[in-house]
């Protein structure tokens, strides 16, 4: 593979891991989790981390303890919340496969560091480009 053949492989892959995080950045910002308690009485919607967008209490949980009350919203809570990162997961592989989800799924790695990872990543590849294509320019001037 010649230089401007590698120039161009470098482009097109950063250009295409662009366009995978502007999709994903899109997609993330209608990622919202729903989840009930067991007895599907309380209902709680959360957007990204973990904030309740919504609830649904129907009458008869009036009808609970305050502590199981609270019991329900707490589970309906976590039941949301891991709805939510069973979305973002699909999200994350549509946009990228399965391959960057490694770390984030186990929790290991934060979206914001396999995005910065990608980013450096990208930037390498640029700069390596850019590089190339400078040094080129000298070679033929």
């Amino acid at each position: 593979m010649d230089n401007s053949q590698e120039i161009d492989r470098a482009l097109r892959i950063s250009q295409d891991l662009q366009r995978k995080a502007e999709a994903f950045q899109s997609r993330l910002a209608e990622v919202t989790g729903h989840g009930s308690d067991d007895s599907g009485l309380v209902q709680v919607s959360v957007g990204l981390g973990g904030s309740v967008s919504d609830v649904h209490v129907d009458a008869r949980a009036m009808r609970f303890a305050s502590h199981d009350l609270a019991d329900a919203f707490k589970q309906a809570h976590a039941a949301a919340t891991q709805d939510m990162q069973a979305r973002m997961a699909d999200a994350q592989r549509e946009a990228f496969g399965d391959e960057l989800l490694s770390g984030i799924l186990d929790g290991s790695r934060s979206p914001d560091e396999v995005f910065g990872d990608m980013r450096r990543t990208a930037e390498a590849g640029l700069d390596a480009s850019l590089d190339e294509i400078e040094r080129l320019r000298r070679r033929l001037s």
